[in-house]
């Protein structure tokens, strides 16, 4: 007899503090309810399948085996990889996902918590949520040698709007924010975030001065963004947003189409305005209260894409 497993994971947006998790340093994060869909049918045989609905990318083996992990899907396999002790039946898993892919929401990151979830679901493996967003980090970052910090397998793994100490020994923050009156816009732009990030970790091996300036002046953003967050303070909130994309440019990660949404949103009377993840295109943020369909329709005219999004909270 099989047993059947559906749930969902959200996307999260970086509400400061972007790329400073890189050296281990606290960032505002908030999950959102763009969602990824997750499918688990447990089986009675020793099969396992793992599909994406989204890329029709589809790979099988039997439990004893190593799945590849030079795929989309490798995330999974090297998770699989560590968790194979305790999967002692096979299993089909697969994902839809309603979340962008590769625009800085942090797909990868979903797919990792998503299914460090389902093989706590059916295998009953107690995890907290605390090991399922360690072991997504470390899947991502030390076995697949991505350049990321943990902030995206947090912030996905807890839900809500969190602060989130991101050193070898992270805590996290979960603020009693059921709120924030954002937008997000969608550059439409070919991302790079890869070669921004490979670059940025270069400089910090070297050392560079301007590089490490900036991270300081976006890591005080990020304590000052708290205390802003807990008194509801959105102009402040806003300004500290404006003065992280300022490091974002003193950076160059940031593109001239984020540029121009950024000054779009505030132009249609956003508080602040600023880029999301590691640079090089992708998506940005709009902190406006009373002003989202203004803005929103501010985004889309300057060529992005808008969405309106609520907190996620499991």
């Amino acid at each position: 007899m099989t047993e059947n497993y559906s749930f969902e994971v959200p996307g999260r947006i970086c509400i400061l503090g972007d790329k400073v998790d890189l050296l281990e340093k606290p960032v505002i994060a908030a999950a959102i309810d763009l969602m990824m869909s997750f499918e688990l049918q447990k089986k009675d045989d020793s099969n396992v399948i793992f599909y994406s609905q989204d890329t029709g990318e589809k790979i099988e083996f039997k439990l004893g085996e190593n799945p590849p992990i030079d795929i989309n899907l490798g995330y999974w396999s090297v998770l699989y990889e560590r968790l194979k002790d305790q999967i002692d039946v096979g299993f089909s898993l697969s994902v839809r996902s309603d979340i962008p892919i590769g625009r800085g929401l942090s797909t990868s990151a979903a797919l990792s918590i998503g299914f460090l979830r389902a093989m706590n679901l059916a295998y009953d493996l107690k995890l907290s949520a605390r090991k399922i967003a360690e072991l997504a980090y470390k899947g991502e970052n030390h076995d697949l040698g991505i350049q990321c910090g943990r902030m995206d397998q947090y912030s996905i793994a807890y839900g809500g709007v969190t602060f989130i100490y991101t050193d070898a020994n992270p805590k996290v923050e979960q603020m009693n924010i059921s709120a924030i009156p954002i937008v997000v816009g969608d550059s439409l732009e070919n991302r790079k975030a890869s070669s921004v990030l490979n670059r940025i970790k270069s400089q910090i091996r070297e050392g560079n001065e301007n590089v490490l300036r900036a991270f300081k002046i976006i890591e005080e953003c990020v304590y000052e963004g708290r205390f802003a967050l807990i008194n509801k303070d959105f102009i402040q909130l806003g300004k500290l947003m404006d003065k992280q994309q300022e490091q974002e440019i003193n950076l160059e990660a940031n593109t001239q189409m984020i540029n121009k949404l950024c000054t779009a949103s505030k132009q249609a009377g956003a508080f602040g305005a600023k880029q999301m993840g590691a640079g090089g295109g992708g998506c940005m943020l709009a902190l406006c209260p009373g002003k989202q369909e203004e803005v929103a329709n501010a985004i889309e005219k300057a060529g992005g894409k808008a969405w309106v999004f609520n907190i996620y909270n499991y």
